[in-house]
């Protein structure tokens, strides 16, 4: 294993040494094939996942078969709680890549997944700029393999896509930063009108994902950068009168044409329900104490978690130097705002997770060139030993759900072991860029294992077991289902018609007039049905509600 770590180490040393544009350009692709790899398994496997995922799904799907690009619906209701970003991208992904022909999932799915290896490429860009290729290497080949980065790839919802507008913004800040910095801080001749757009731009469509959450991520980041040095003339360099133009001139139109549309309808929904109501109370049972983020971060940010705790040491040491403040100031206020929040899901402080990757890559060779021994050690074995317990815990989970998936554990605990096996070996023997490999062997496996194993288990998708019984029948153009007690959006998105919620007496009448229909309804009240033919039983999880269902499925005719 060590003279494979070195080998390997060797060749990424002479990656890291090559040209300057040479190297970027290495390094940029090596992050992204690593972050493709690690991405790709089970993102066309894994059905749709309600809640969130499914929801957005279904509305883009609306917004593809409408052409309406303003209104946001899902079935007759108005959809508000986010902005109409991600939904164009959703709309867009799809008439790309076949059309309203499918209903496949992973086609809303490719936003998602593009913006996460966008984004593991541009945390290594950023930290290359201040460290040179091998901090780019150190960031970015960890953050390839990154857990929640891997699981918010294979879902169709916001937070892959606003990470990536978080990190193009940062991407022009940080160098304005550095140099601005290197030359104390004299006001620098402005940027170019290509990065000026860049950075105006990014924020803008930001605040179309995700409302003022990506703003303010990069503002929290330039306030604290200004406070810290009390500075502020550098900022002069964003051009921000032309900036403020073209960032109103992106948003303004679509909530004034949602204001238009909806009356106060929108704002009440994002800002009074989804934004404020979360930070004043825990929302659908998701609160959690302040330090909860921290105490996640050992699992979510695997396998960089583990190549964070041993650097800890070094990034305060290293504190002053350019980017390790930057990347203080990136992750330390808005950390703190989230930690305060009631309302708390670990995807929520994704857009700080690059920052940290940033720091620790930052003294990640001097860090791993020490020895492996003593403290450092245990603390490896420590944080190694969670990648491990993450894949064996999910997949007895499954495995108590009924489900078999053994080539996805035995591949995946595999990865792992062969991971944790090169970091370790290439730590001992002094080789930092060997061992980030090992590291994203590690993350990779993770993930992988864990959502194919996941995507492979029946009992967790209901909703696909409810619509594969469903009656083929030629002459109908559509298949109208009506259901009682199961009405998730997953079975709103898979349905090949739409989902109306009726008790099981009315759904019984419905089946006996219109051939053209099906019936979902409690095993519990199949009485009700009133001799409609049945189908056949679904037995699972919902994962909306968390609790096990039990549920019947009638067609039209006589039993």
């Amino acid at each position: 294993m060590t003279s494979f770590a070195r080998r390997l180490n060797l060749a990424l040393a002479r990656l890291a040494a090559s040209r300057p544009r040479s190297a970027g350009l290495g390094v940029g692709l090596l992050v992204a094939l690593l972050a493709l790899a690690a991405f790709l398994p089970a993102f066309t496997s894994l059905p749709p996942v309600d809640r969130d995922e499914a929801r957005f799904a279904q509305a883009s799907k609306q917004m593809a078969e409408t052409g309406d690009l303003v209104d946001i619906r899902f079935q007759d209701r108005p959809r508000y709680k986010k902005p109409v970003g991600i939904y164009w991208l959703q709309s867009a992904a799809v008439e790309a890549s076949g059309g309203l022909q499918t209903l496949q999932i992973w086609h809303y799915r490719l936003p998602s997944l593009l913006a996460a290896v966008l984004a593991a490429v541009l945390t290594a860009s950023i930290a290359a700029g201040f460290g040179g290729a091998t901090a780019g290497l150190a960031a970015g080949i960890p953050m390839a393999g990154m857990f929640l980065l891997g699981v918010e790839a294979h879902l169709a919802t916001t937070d892959a896509v606003l990470l990536l507008t978080v990190l193009a913004a940062q991407w022009v800040l940080a160098p304005l930063y550095r140099v601005a910095r290197e030359q104390g801080f004299a006001p620098p001749p402005p940027l170019g009108w290509g990065r000026v757009a860049l950075f105006w731009g990014a924020v803008a469509f930001g605040t179309l994902v995700k409302g003022p959450i990506g703003p303010g991520v990069v503002a929290l980041t330039v306030l604290a950068l200004a406070l810290g040095h009390r500075r502020w003339r550098w900022l002069g360099a964003l051009r921000p009168k032309a900036g403020l133009v073209l960032f109103a001139a992106l948003v303004l139109p679509w909530f004034l044409a949602i204001t238009w549309r909806s009356g106060l309808g929108f704002w009440q929904a994002a800002v009074g329900h989804d934004l404020l109501g979360k930070v004043a109370e825990a929302q659908e049972s998701h609160g959690a104490p302040p330090g909860s983020y921290l105490a996640a971060l050992w699992l979510t940010f695997q396998p960089a978690a583990i190549a964070l705790g041993l650097t800890l040491p070094a990034i305060w040491a290293a504190r002053r130097r350019p980017g390790v403040t930057f990347a203080m100031a990136w992750a330390i206020p808005g950390w703190l705002i989230f930690e305060a929040a009631s309302t708390k899901l670990v995807h929520y402080v994704l857009p700080f997770y690059p920052a940290l990757a940033l720091a620790m890559a930052l003294v990640w060779a001097e860090s791993a060139a020490r020895p492996l021994a003593g403290a450092r050690r245990v603390w490896f074995y420590v944080l190694a030993v969670l990648p491990v317990l993450m894949l064996a815990v999910a997949g007895g989970y499954v495995i108590s759900m009924g489900g078999r998936p053994v080539l996805p554990l035995v591949l995946g605990l595999a990865a792992v072991a062969a991971g944790l096996g090169l970091a370790h070996a290439a730590l001992r023997a002094g080789l930092p860029l060997a061992a980030l490999v090992g590291l994203w062997l590690t993350g990779a496996g993770v993930t992988g294992g864990i959502l194919s194993s996941v995507a492979a288990t029946p009992a967790l998708w209901p909703a696909k077991a409810i619509v594969a019984l469903l009656p083929v029948e030629p002459s109908c153009r559509r298949i109208t289902l009506y259901e009682s007690g199961y009405g998730e959006p997953s079975l709103v998105f898979l349905a090949p018609g739409p989902v109306v919620s009726l008790a099981p007496a009315q759904a019984a009448a419905k089946l006996a007039k219109d051939r053209c229909s099906a019936a979902v309804v409690p095993d519990a009240k199949a009485t009700a049905m009133l001799g409609a033919k049945r189908l056949g039983t679904v037995t699972g999880l919902d994962l909306g509600t968390g609790r096990p269902v039990d549920l019947a499925v009638f067609g039209p005719g006589r039993k």
